[in-house]
């Protein structure tokens, strides 16, 4: 094209360098121009506003600009086609020696001393920012402009950022000058943002709006910086902006993102009984079912609902038949279905698959979390990924596995890390903010978090709600004062709450902007007729004989029994001693440290014998910690638990005679909770052992075991509510023997509450009411490198604890410098003198295990005896991995003070 000279096409945005991830040489050439990539990134922005982003979110991008969709669209195009403005620039074009020696040779000057000083993406932001203010732009539209650009790296400046100086051999002058113009016009010219810059230059969108829309400009650039999609044509050929506007429409195929989800348009219409009986086989649906129907069919904007039931009422299907409502009514294209771990996360991700299936649903869905690629039905599914019209249904994306886009999926099932991440202060949350944005929300269990996880997930809501983004929450056990918390962070004020005391029962409030100012809460009853006595029998154990008789007992007529653990090494040693009255065939021991592939054994097994259509083998007792207590759709014919606060205890109980059985025996024919793992004091509060109390305190165990002891029966679900709020109320509980000791106990708590509290906002992003712009957004970052949402530093700020370490864990080999696999099945070696072949990767990546982060020296110690094999360094599935051997002999292996052993039968054994 004549308008650029020669000079402005050999501004260069990206050669290419070797690396693991892309180790062979591209064909043609291999750099690209700067125009170019310019031209590929709007194009790309054009694009995602036409496939990939949801009517709300269209609306959010277009609320500053009176609705206007077109200008809107083209704005989100030119921002992204001037993302790299800042490539135009002596100290980027001097990164590499070859371009760097044909501009000097075009008449551009590019001293070395200023090469990379400064990242390009900051100086497209002031670059941007100077054009814009010398042609009399408002200056705070100018700096939403610039902040965009600025942080399409994941982080954004801080306040302040345009005071700071830049040396002209850095920004470039002279002959620059001119090129850089040239780059700007072509931003222009191609995403044809000429008609509206004078509409833009005094607006300013809200800084909700900002965000999301500063990650889809990263997603853009990553679109555009993808060879697949666009190759390297080196100097800027002729004709190349039409050239750029074809190869963009493959853009989906790149993604594996077949099509983003579509609701039912007449879902809203179909009514609750033909709605769940087409959805899910649901002849009758439950009053709560219908209900959360009712309510979301009559909404006008987004808004907050959580829903209240006993287990077992249908919760699940009453969400995503909300989710599907709620979409269609809204505009969203798309669902977050968060879970508390990986165990619920990878039953619920099989029941998404079957409602999308019934749905006839042609699009991408992705299970998010450490270990998701190993999960059965997600690596088929990754597997048999094919091109985006080749055939129809539901499909899975290798490229969504990348970092930062598990939530760019359109329909996602995660476990509720993925979701916090959101509302971290933390590199590309930008992006996540994007993939939330367009979606219909949904959390269960909520009430599960403790005080530091509850601080993170009230930040996001608060962000959710100023996104106008609908969110279901779901919970049997929520406490009255959690209730209102999650209500008034994601509305964005302090919400008058009717006391309504009905269960179950949904609660609606408006997001901020939803259009009705002021708006309070509505709260729907609903009723159940699943009505459950419990009897209660409390158990002190002096010692671990009385529960193995106990649970004898309980199984002399057969029948299955579940025994729930607070730590891992208690639910070992009780197993253990069960399994010598028992037999080893009627024992099953199940929590978090086993290995990848002996959990997902443990987990399959689990629910195909004691889920709704289970060969519930008898006796039978399932030994486990709290991976069983929510969310899993098992049921047995009694339980054991350890003491454990009101809530969870209920949750507990929700795991017993929740599937109709023909056969249960006369003895467990009525439900029953042994309820045990403390020992009575004297005139004192009960004593519990240090793990329980590490858990979760003395104070909600000690007003637990209060409500407790004048309670043979629980009326279910009537005792859910009152029980709960009684004991995280303030009402005085127990006897006044235990009430000094119980408030101590109180402040301590209070302390340690405030104290995760506190943590808590300082890894946040500060709250949407807080902030004028963008660049108030990463001003306390949590952490702003290269770690993602699988490495353990990010895990620990998600949970509260120190970071754990995740090692390969094997056996040594009989034959020197080979490894064997410690987990169940077939004897499977491995060299570590050579890279294993694609089932030996495999292999290896099933025998990762995640070691606990309670003990430092532990850590330390496998930290030090653990390597990565020169072999595998360059693999890109275990160029990372650290391996940890244990002794061939099957001896234990010793980590400082600490001895550890392993066996598929008891997982990871510490003493």
């Amino acid at each position: 094209m004549s308008e650029f000279s020669e000079v402005e096409r050999l501004l260069w945005a990206k050669t290419w360098r070797r690396s693991r991830w892309s180790p062979d040489v591209p064909p043609g050439a291999l750099w690209h121009s700067l125009i170019a990539h310019v031209w590929d990134s709007g194009h790309a922005g054009g694009w995602l506003w036409d496939h990939f982003l949801a009517l709300q979110v269209r609306r959010l991008l277009g609320a500053d600009l009176a609705g206007d969709v077109e200008s809107a669209r083209v704005r989100l195009a030119w921002l992204a086609a001037l993302h790299d403005l800042g490539k135009s620039t002596p100290s980027f074009a001097g990164l590499d020696t070859g371009r760097r020696a044909e501009l000097v040779a075009a008449g551009l000057a590019v001293d070395l001393s200023v090469r990379g000083s400064l990242p390009h993406s900051w100086l497209s932001g002031r670059l941007i920012f100077d054009m814009l203010c010398a042609v009399r732009w408002d200056a705070e539209a100018a700096e939403f402009v610039a902040l965009t650009l600025a942080g399409h790296h994941g982080v954004f400046p801080r306040v302040g950022w345009l005071d700071e100086g830049i040396r002209a051999k850095r920004r470039g002058a002279g002959a620059w000058l001119p090129a850089q113009d040239a780059v700007y016009r072509a931003a222009v010219a191609g995403s044809g943002a000429e008609l509206f810059l004078g509409q833009w230059c005094q607006r300013v969108p809200s800084v909700p709006a900002q965000l999301v829309q500063a990650g889809a400009v990263t997603l853009a650039d990553w679109l555009a910086s993808n060879e697949s999609l666009f190759p390297y044509e080196g100097r800027l050929p002729d004709g190349y902006m039409r050239t750029s506007a074809a190869r963009v429409q493959r853009a989906g195929e790149v993604m594996g993102i077949r099509a983003a989800w579509k609701p039912d348009p007449v879902s809203a219409r179909l009514g609750a009984h033909a709605l769940y009986r087409s959805r899910f086989g649901i002849a009758e649906p439950r009053s709560v079912q219908e209900a959360i129907c009712t309510v979301a069919c009559s909404v006008k904007g987004p808004g907050l609902l959580i829903l209240e039931a006993p287990m077992g009422e249908g919760k699940t299907e009453g969400a995503l038949a909300a989710v599907e409502v709620l979409a269609a009514q809204l505009g969203a294209n798309g669902v977050f279905f968060g879970l508390p771990t990986q165990a619920t996360a990878n039953q619920m991700f099989g029941r998404v698959v079957k409602w999308l299936e019934r749905l006839g649903a042609d699009t991408t869905v992705a299970l998010a979390h450490g270990k998701a690629a190993r999960q059965e039905d997600y690596r088929a599914l990754l597997s048999s990924a094919v091109g985006v019209d080749e055939c129809a249904g539901t499909s899975a994306s290798q490229w969504v596995q990348g970092r930062y886009r598990a939530l760019l999926a359109p329909v996602v099932v995660a476990t509720v890390d993925q979701l916090l991440l959101a509302g971290l202060a933390s590199r590309y949350v930008s992006v996540r903010m994007l993939g939330l944005a367009g979606k219909v929300v949904v959390l269960d269990e909520v009430h599960a978090y403790d005080a530091y996880m509850s601080g993170l997930l009230k930040r996001v809501l608060e962000w959710l709600g100023a996104c106008g983004v609908p969110v279901v929450l779901l919970s049997a056990t929520l406490p009255a004062r959690q209730r209102q918390e999650l209500l008034d962070a994601y509305a964005g004020r302090r919400l008058a709450l009717v006391d309504d005391e009905a269960y179950p029962r949904l609660t609606w409030a408006d997001a901020p902007d939803s259009g009705r100012p002021g708006s309070a809460p509505q709260v729907t009853a609903a009723t159940t007729d699943r009505g459950l006595a419990v009897r209660v029998e409390m158990l002190p154990e002096p010692d671990v004989t009385a529960i193995v008789g106990r649970a004898a007992g309980m199984l002399s007529e057969g029948g299955c029994l579940l025994v729930i653990r607070n730590t891992v090494d208690r639910a070992q040693k009780l197993a253990t001693r069960l399994r010598e009255v028992l037999g080893d065939d009627a024992v099953t021991l199940m929590h978090a440290r086993y290995t990848v592939a002996d959990r997902q054994r443990l987990e399959t097994r689990l629910i195909e014998r004691f889920g709704p259509a289970g060969t519930r083998p008898v006796p039978h007792v399932v030994v486990a910690t709290q991976v069983v207590e929510q969310s899993l759709d098992v049921s047995f014919d009694g339980l054991i638990t350890d003491l454990c606060p009101v809530d969870l205890l209920f949750q507990r109980i929700g795991r017993m005679h929740r599937h109709l059985v023909a056969d249960r025996p006369k003895l467990l024919s009525e439900a029953r909770v042994v309820v045990t793992g403390y020992q009575v004091g004297d005139d004192a509060p009960p004593s519990v052992p240090a793990g329980s109390r590490t858990v979760y305190g003395d104070h909600l165990l000690w007003r637990t075991a209060a409500v407790l002891l004048d309670r043979r029966v629980l009326e279910m679900p009537d005792a859910i509510p009152e029980l709960v709020n009684r004991v995280y109320g303030d009402e005085r509980l127990g006897p006044d023997s235990w009430q000094e000791q119980l408030a101590d106990a109180a402040r301590q708590d209070e302390e340690d509450r405030d104290r995760m509290s506190m943590l808590a906002a300082q890894v946040t992003l500060p709250s949407p009411r807080d902030v004028e712009s963008l660049a108030d957004l990463h001003r306390d970052a949590a952490f702003s490198g290269e770690d993602d949402d699988g490495t353990a530093q990010v895990q620990a700020l998600v949970r509260l604890g120190k970071p754990s370490l995740e090692v390969i864990l094997m056996r040594e080999g009989v034959t020197a410098g080979t490894a064997v696999a410690v987990s169940a099945g077939k004897v499977s070696v491995v060299s570590l003198e050579s890279l294993p072949d694609p089932d030996g990767v495999e292999m290896v990546l099933d025998q990762a295990i995640r070691l606990p982060g309670w003990s430092q020296e532990l850590t330390d110690a496998a930290q030090a005896a653990s390597f990565t094999p020169q072999a595998w360094r360059e693999s890109a599935w275990l160029g990372s991995v650290r391996v940890l051997l244990l002794p061939a002999d099957g001896r234990p292996l010793r980590l400082g003070r600490k001895s550890v052993t392993y066996c598929s039968q008891d997982g990871l054994r510490i003493s």
